[in-house]
This record gives C-alpha cells, structure tokens and sequence, in this order.
C-alpha cells in the first residue's frame, strides 16, 4: 500500500512540477489537452457515460459525446490550474482578474444581516474557486474537502488550496466541528453533489441516490442561510462565479421532514445547473446505486 501511495505521489508531483513551470494559461490549455486524450480510454469514461445517459435521456449520443469530452478538458485544466490557484487568489479585485462575480452586493447584503452562513455548490466549472467570491463579501470561512488517500498529495492540495481560503477542514463526518464552526461565526463552503458516507435516498436528476444533508440539518437548526454558489468557465482560465439567492427556509420546521423539504430543493438548485449546461458537471463519480 505504502508503495503505491509513493508511486502515486510521485507521479503527481512530477505533473504539479510541470504544471507550475508554466504559465497558467499553458498549463490549463495542456491539462485539458491530456484529458481530453486520456479521459475516454478510462473505466470512469464509461461510468460517466452511462451517468449522462440515465440522467439526460432526452439527449442524443453525439450530444452526450460532446459534453464529456468538454468535461474532460475542465477537469484537466482544474487539476493543472490546482498549483496556480493563488495566481488567481493574487488577481482577486484587480482589473486584471480572471473571474468575474455575480451577485456580490447580494453577499455583501447578506453579511449584513448574518455572521455566517453555509454556501453550497458542485464539481462544476473549478470548484475550487468557489469560497474566493465568499471572501470576498467579507465571510469568515471554512472549506469542507474530501482529503486523498495518499498523505503527500494531500498535504500538496491543503497548501494549493490554502491561497484561496486558509481554512480547511476534511468532511470525516464530525458534526461538532461543523458546529463548532457556526457557533464560531466562521461559514462553511461545501460541495454537495457527490454521494455521502451516510445520508438518505433521495431524488437526484430522476433517480434516487444517496444524498447530503447536512447543509439542511445545520441551517434548521442554527438558523443560518443556505446559499447556492455556481462557477462557470467562461473561455480558457477565465471564469464567473455567481452567488443565488438563499435557499428559502420560510416555515419550515426543523425535523426531518424539514431537512428532507430543503435538502430536496437544494437538489433542485444543482440539477437545474447541471441541465442547462451538462459539459460543466464532472460526470465520472458513481452517483446513483448500479
């Protein structure tokens, strides 16, 4: 196990040695390039595949051909983008920024009025840079990541990521740290589209599949704002990330008929995303039971 983690870690730095040499525009436009190559002769091509076609059934082959193959060139250029990330964080608010925001002064507003809130969002665009638009209105923030297996690449992502939000913590599924949080006036940032260790079978793009519920558990609960967060590649490393309105709680009881009702409409949120542009969903995770 050891020597495969090695073997791994190698292999990744090699790659984030390269990436880093370049500029960023070059490193993305290669990224995506080698997975627009490789991604189709992978095992996880033919999971996604097969994900498109049970969720958008409606949509031709060459059409679903079409969108993996953009979603294999996003997610090269994601993962070449990954080392350059405080490029984009040093960019931030200057005229020559690569991302664009959507409905800041709505943030701006928000913090007004609430010391944190939790802002959810997908694998869609570069996820990563999500929590830079939550910083930018002025939250206090903490990123809930998925940590890899291998401790080396782990520790490599935990300092790529850190230029965009210092606060990092790994969804190992402990509740009381995510209160802790709250309670702390820090918000959260989370990706919610995957599957979960633990969670209900819920509806998601036709078909029920395990889901996340933890935004909703905690927003009933403590009464903060539950807040979508789209990113959107424009043109190569050019981006727009909007923030939507808060998800409505009004009237809803915390119970588990409440967090059922806004988890549901949380789904709602990502699979409208998701529909409107499917080449920007990172297709390849087995989401629905086989």
């Amino acid at each position: 196990m050891r020597l495969r983690y090695l073997g791994v870690s190698i292999a990744v730095f090699a790659g984030a040695s390269i990436f880093k040499i370049l500029p960023l525009g070059a490193a993305s436009s290669l990224g995506g390039r080698v997975a627009r190559f490789v991604g189709p002769h992978l095992r996880r091509h033919e999971i996604a595949r097969k994900n498109f076609q049970r969720a958008l059934p409606d949509r031709s082959e060459a059409v679903a051909q079409r969108a993996l193959t953009k979603m294999w060139d996003n997610f090269g250029r994601t993962i070449a983008e990954f080392v350059h990330l405080a490029e984009f964080a040093r960019l931030m608010g200057d005229r020559h920024s690569l991302i664009e925001f959507d409905g800041l002064d709505r943030l701006k507003r928000l913090r007004k009025d609430h010391r944190s809130a939790i802002f959810i969002s997908g694998h869609m665009g570069n996820w990563e840079l999500a929590p830079s638009m939550v910083r930018h209105a002025g939250f206090e923030t903490v990123v809930i990541y998925h940590p890899f297996h291998e401790p080396y690449v782990d520790r490599l992502a935990r300092k790529c990521r850190g230029a965009i939000n210092p606060r990092l913590m790994a969804n190992k599924g402990q509740e009381r740290e995510l209160v802790a949080a709250l309670r702390g006036d820090l918000s959260l940032c989370m990706l919610v589209d995957q599957k979960p260790r633990r969670g209900p079978m819920m509806e998601f793009l036709g078909h029920d599949a395990k889901t996340e519920t933890a935004p909703a558990k905690l927003a009933l609960r403590y009464g903060v704002p539950i807040v979508p967060i789209r990113v959107q590649r424009l043109k190569g490393v050019h981006f727009k990330i909007t923030a939507y309105p808060p998800i409505d709680t009004t009237g809803v009881e915390n119970g588990e008929s409440g967090v059922a009702e806004i988890t549901a409409a949380i789904n709602k949120v990502l699979e409208g995303w998701i529909r409107e542009c499917p080449a920007d969903w990172h297709w390849v995770h087995r989401r629905w039971p086989d």
